[in-house]
């Protein structure tokens, strides 16, 4: 699987290692109305690969996070075109990855109040649909997959995206079981993660453990995206670990992403201990250092730096 990696690359001597941030102070507002979200996404976006200089970018879809029910419109996949050819331009030579939501994710989301209920509310309720409901719930996560479909082929052909960083994770319930999953989630993703490969032979699976959401690993084994990212501090599974999970991928991250974390907070030594210590037992030729998912906006640059320079001293 080296192969993967040098694509992102262009060498079979360093390891890759990128980190990445949202640039709108609040990404969930839509761009449609508030087309400066796009202005300030794509300056973001220079500025933050000219002072860093990563070798690969996640390409932030701040303002298109809500997925139209309905309908996809034009505006809302044209405007994502522009922003994704104007996301490139910046980023210069690097491979992007255009951040899309897998369908569960975005009909949770729908699912709660945000002014006055925690996100969880979203996902119990949805369980609850899933159990009661669950032809219902297919035919409506299917048209909501055909739409994020219309958005993959949108960004990646016309918009010049070099793939996807699908973000997916399991219904955070205890009512939640693998046979919920296997029979109407896991179908759904693999739709659209379909659709994902018949436009890019290389994309990212985040198996998102944002704000401590947990999920078993092993019940995304199937997604067959040749990069996967997940929680290594919320899941507790190292890079070595999930080297074995997922036998066949390059796997990516080892950072945590939060203010409590070594590479917000920590010393230049600590963070270059953190690196060694993350590439001591796995497998170089597969394996891409990160994060555990977006970090913090006001994480020190410097931090990252070091951390990507600790990373370029070892080869592959």
């Amino acid at each position: 699987m080296s192969n993967q990696q040098n694509v992102l690359l262009d060498s079979t001597e360093k390891i890759p290692v990128s980190f990445w941030r949202h640039f709108a102070d609040d990404e969930t507002v839509d761009a449609l109305e508030n087309p400066t979200i796009a202005t300030i996404n794509i300056q973001g976006h220079k500025e933050y690969v000219d002072d860093l200089r990563p070798d690969f970018v996640k390409l932030m879809s701040d303002g298109y996070f809500n997925v139209p029910f309905d309908n996809v419109t034009d505006p809302w996949l044209t405007e994502q075109v522009k922003l994704v050819q104007e996301q490139k331009k910046v980023i210069g030579q690097r491979r992007g990855f255009y951040n899309i939501f897998s369908p569960v994710t975005i009909l949770k989301w729908a699912l709660y109040d945000a002014e006055s209920e925690l996100p969880a509310k979203g996902d119990e309720r949805l369980t609850e649909l899933f159990i009661q409901y669950p032809e219902e719930i297919k035919h409506i996560l299917n048209v909501l997959a055909k739409n994020i479909i219309k958005q993959v082929k949108a960004v990646v052909v016309d918009g010049g995206a070099d793939g996807v960083y699908y973000s997916t994770q399991e219904l955070q319930s205890s009512k939640y079981t693998k046979e919920l999953f296997d029979g109407i989630q896991k179908n759904v993703d693999l739709s659209v993660i379909d659709a994902i490969k018949s436009v890019s032979d290389i994309s990212i699976l985040h198996i998102c453990g944002f704000s401590g959401t947990s999920n078993h690993l092993e019940w995304f084994i199937d997604y067959d995206l040749p990069i996967v990212n997940w929680a290594v501090t919320v899941e507790g599974v190292s890079l070595q670990q999930g080297q074995q999970i997922f036998k066949d991928k390059v796997v990516l991250g080892g950072f945590g992403n939060t203010t409590d974390d070594v590479l917000y907070n920590g010393s230049k030594d600590e963070i270059e201990a953190a690196v060694q210590g993350l590439l001591s037992n796995v497998d170089k030729k597969r394996v891409i250092i990160g994060a555990d998912c977006t970090v913090p906006r006001d994480i020190p640059v410097d931090h990252l730096k070091w951390a990507i320079a600790a990373v370029h001293e070892n080869v592959v």
